[in-house]
């Protein structure tokens, strides 16, 4: 079969029998290139090798590109940042195959998928990044397992140029728009694999700014009252209204947990301080500790109420243990009404749930579910 009809019939199969793909699918630009070998996308277009089509039956074809939507869907192009290229798109291909092949789609050899190494078993159902910061460069798959087709590519502005910050969040949002479409429609046809109804069910959390699941959390859906001392200026100056502004008495004594493990970048950490002091000035809190740990309890300091936190001390940058926060918290008998932890949740030593609520902040859209407490996705580019 001609290589741009086996595409065509790829693409119309794909809709028929796996339409979250295919919706996602017929969004997207098609470009024949002799650029690449095989396959591969930079987030706005697939770019497809006829010589490659050509070697493969239909149902190959429509994994390769069901693939490639995938890398499309979770982000891989805009994600990459300043990573190593060979490596991301390994932790990229570990991420997705494993989905692809429960969903019933076909590959071509050399697939890299969580099994493909004892120790890469460890990998199933992480997020790239997640992967990408634990996999050792010793740990990469040798030169035969590497597979020459499906490649992530960096997405660029149309003049090849680096994306703006304002044109990265556009596509994104754009993207984003794209997949709940396209899960709303596998989900009204009864077909949408498990993995992709969680990772839209996400999506969907990320859209809702964490600050407001904060306010709930501490403050609670209500005012602790009104006052006219302080009019809303906003009211006053738009519509010409004079209303009373909240009066915050406060939240009490807050402990927020600082995860500094090694999988926590130096970004995270600098948006964690903002984010911290945010709670200081919106929630007003009687009293503020702030409590560092990686594997263990690295620095405690206590701040009052109005306190700037004006920095984030660094010690450690090990694995991630929770339990020590929590045990310090009791053996020291710190008051606290609300704890918050701020992390990427890759804790696998949760003890039994504290007799105080707890908030866990998540930087990893992929780590949205902890045995105890309530989880908010904090988006970095917020």
């Amino acid at each position: 079969m001609e290589p741009t009809k086996k595409i065509a019939r790829a693409k119309t199969q794909l809709v028929l029998k796996h339409p979250f793909f295919g919706s996602i699918a017929m969004g997207l630009n098609f470009v024949e290139t002799n650029d690449c070998d095989a396959m591969a996308t930079d987030g706005k277009s697939i770019f497809w090798n006829a010589a490659f089509v050509d070697a493969f039956d239909q149902d190959i074809i429509m994994g390769v590109i069901a693939h490639e939507v995938l890398h499309v869907a979770f982000k891989h192009c805009l994600r990459m940042s300043d990573r190593n290229h060979y490596k991301w798109n390994v932790c990229t291909d570990i991420a997705i195959n494993d989905i692809l092949v429960d969903a019933g789609f076909q590959l071509p050899p050399n697939v890299l998928f969580s099994t493909s190494k004892p120790e890469w078993n460890q990998y199933k159902d992480w997020a790239a990044e997640r992967i990408y910061s634990h996999m050792p460069d010793n740990a990469m798959p040798d030169d035969d397992m590497m597979p020459d087709w499906g490649a992530v590519m960096q997405t660029t502005a149309d003049d090849g140029q680096p994306l703006s910050e304002a044109e990265v969040k556009q596509i994104e949002a754009d993207m984003d728009i794209k997949v709940q479409m396209a899960a709303d429609e596998a989900k009204n046809k009864g077909n949408i694999p498990a993995k992709i109804d969680q990772l839209v069910q996400v999506m969907r959390r990320c859209q809702i700014d964490w600050r407001d699941v904060l306010h709930r959390f501490i403050g609670g859906d209500q005012p602790d009252d009104y006052t006219w001392r302080r009019p809303q200026k906003n009211a006053w100056f738009n519509q010409g209204v004079y209303l009373p502004s909240v009066d915050k008495v406060g939240a009490g004594d807050v402990v927020i947990y600082v995860d500094t493990s090694g999988s926590v970048s130096g970004g995270e950490l600098s948006h964690f301080l903002g984010e911290m002091n945010a709670i200081t000035e919106d929630q007003k809190p009687r009293s503020v500790t702030v409590i560092t740990c990686d594997t263990q309890v690295r620095t405690v300091h206590r701040y009052e109420q109005g306190e700037i936190i004006e920095r984030i001390e660094i010690n450690g940058r090990g694995g991630t243990l929770v339990k020590p926060v929590f045990d310090y918290i009791e053996d020291k008998q710190l008051p606290c009404d609300n704890f918050v932890g701020l992390t990427d949740l890759e804790i696998s030593d949760f003890p039994d749930a504290p007799g105080y609520p707890v908030l866990w902040v998540s930087t990893d859209i992929g780590s949205d579910k902890a045995p105890w407490g309530e989880v908010a996705i904090l988006k970095m580019g917020d």
